[in-house]
């Protein structure tokens, strides 16, 4: 028979159903970083672990599927497959770039498009949208295409910041929130912070132009025909269908979902794309990857897993908010470099809201300083879909991101953690 301290000590004080939520969820990383799986069947085994072993039910587990975050997202993809087929992303494109005749014309002239575009559509899309471009503009400045590609990539992701429905990442925080508190959080209440942060961005990378690296690009046929599209009528009809439903969330005329599900069906019924393209263009693996990250969260939140980190926490920096917080947001924006934002943040999530209830603080500063610690991921190649895209594309090295990403990543952590209780008081 086994003595029950002595089992209790071997298991550090966890509980044995919290310690297999944490091997699932080692196991998860570990396979992602370490094999060539598809993430979609990973985060798929995920869910059926935890559903097999008990730790949540088969509500819980696929419940992601049914959240607020993950309906937006799906539905996301009707707008944007309306704005490509009818050659509205490539007019964008052509009209806010230009012809640059200098580095730091170019930089300015990429990024600040790139990043807003960004801020209403998929970072991924952006990233391809902008690549051919930019390899364009390589040429005539005879630089090599690696200089301009990895703030191409940063530009994108600092973009999805800039309102809630910039990224997944975002989302996965507003349906989280709104399933707590029963309050919305506004569509623009991030921008202040992530333009101070990609203004910043946009200058150390013009300062540190020579760090970053002289690769040979792959020259192969881009991923995405964007570019092909031409304009048409239909092409300022669409603009017209994303420029409604962004005003109308941003003035709380109705829920985000609502406003995004009523311009899906616009695009649709005034002919910007039609159901085969949609159906073409809908990426149910990212959907897969989404569900299961909410599936992790919900998971950790099970257990108990989060009440003891924020337990942890609270030993070492006391009942601090503020030292609580900026502790939270440098662990989250370790964690976003191994693993993806919106596996960080469903994780991340339910510690920094049960930290802002036990200190008896509001949470919605804590909800946004992970959101954006979530999405500082620039020192590795394989942190975000962006990242990635350059990084096959530009030929570059797994080190060739840390050059200046390690320099943006303190940079951004350290706008986190003063702007975010400025503008988000406790």
């Amino acid at each position: 028979m086994f003595d029950a301290n002595f089992l209790q000590m071997v298991l550090w004080g966890l509980q044995i159903q919290q310690w297999f939520v944490i091997l699932i969820i080692l196991a998860t990383f570990i396979t992602l970083i370490c094999t060539k799986m598809h993430p979609e069947m990973v985060f798929l085994g995920t869910i059926m672990l935890f559903y097999l072993s008990g730790v949540l039910t088969v509500e819980e587990s696929f419940g992601g599927l049914c959240s607020t975050s993950v309906v937006i997202v799906g539905i996301m993809f009707a707008v944007i497959a309306g704005l490509k087929y009818t050659g509205a992303l490539a007019w964008i494109v052509n009209h806010l770039m230009g012809r640059p005749k200098t580095y730091s014309g170019a930089i300015i002239r990429m990024m600040l498009p790139a990043s807003l575009l960004s801020a209403f559509t998929s970072n991924t899309a952006t990233t391809l949208l902008f690549m051919d471009a930019v390899k364009s503009w390589s040429k005539e400045l005879k630089l090599a295409a690696s200089q301009l590609l990895i703030p191409l990539a940063y530009a994108a992701s600092i973009g999805g910041a800039l309102t809630m429905l910039g990224s997944p990442c975002n989302l996965i925080i507003l349906g989280m929130y709104e399933q707590q508190t029963g309050d919305s959080i506004n569509l623009f209440a991030p921008f202040p912070i992530a333009a101070c942060g990609l203004l910043l961005m946009v200058g150390i990378i013009i300062l540190m132009k020579k760090v970053l690296p002289i690769r040979e690009a792959v020259e192969k046929e881009s991923d995405t025909d964007l570019l092909k599209y031409p304009k048409t009528r239909k092409t300022f009809v669409s603009i017209g269908i994303l420029v409604a439903m962004i005003l109308c969330a941003a003035f709380n005329l109705a829920s985000l979902a609502t406003c995004s599900f009523i311009a899906a069906i616009l695009m649709v019924a005034t002919k910007c794309c039609n159901v085969e393209q949609l159906k073409k263009e809908i990426d149910w693996d990212v959907i897969l990857v989404f569900a299961g990250s909410i599936s992790i969260g919900t998971a950790v939140a099970k257990v108990g897993l989060d009440s003891l980190v924020v337990k942890n926490v609270l030993t070492i920096c006391g009942t601090n908010p503020y030292m609580v917080l900026a502790v939270i947001c440098v662990i989250t924006s370790l964690m976003t470099e191994v693993i993806s934002d919106t596996a960080c943040a469903a994780l991340s999530f339910p510690i920094a809201y049960e930290a802002a209830t036990t200190l008896g603080v509001n949470p919605l500063p804590f909800c946004m300083a992970i959101m954006f610690a979530a999405c500082n991921n620039y020192a590795t190649p394989v942190s975000t879909p962006p990242n990635t895209i350059v990084y096959m594309s530009g030929g570059y090295r797994f080190s060739d991101f840390a050059r200046i990403g390690l320099v943006l990543k303190v940079v951004m952590l350290a706008v986190t953690i003063f702007l975010v209780p400025l503008i988000f008081p406790m």
